[in-house]
């Protein structure tokens, strides 16, 4: 599929896990910043990319949700000097 927005039934077949555990995740990973219209939750696709590496890091890594926060704002950090690096 190629939209710019996604449902969550739909992000949820995607990921390979439950609407419960993605809403969870909203609630304790700040990157994850799901756009809402209307009160229903739409992901992008770099939303679901970010849930993606949320279940690797907690799933397949045995993080902690606080390390892999951790983790994941490393990695956003590391991005964003190597953005400015280039410019």
């Amino acid at each position: 599929m190629n939209k710019i927005f996604y449902n969550i039934n739909e992000v949820c077949e995607q990921v390979g896990e439950k609407p419960y555990v993605l809403r969870f995740w909203e609630t304790k990973f700040d990157l994850l910043n799901v756009t809402r219209i209307n009160t229903r939750r739409h992901y992008r696709q770099k939303d679901i990319d970010l849930l993606m590496q949320i279940k690797d890091l907690l799933q397949n890594d045995k993080y902690t949700i606080e390390g892999a926060n951790q983790k994941l704002n490393l990695l956003k950090l590391q991005e964003e000097n190597q953005v400015e690096e280039q410019n």
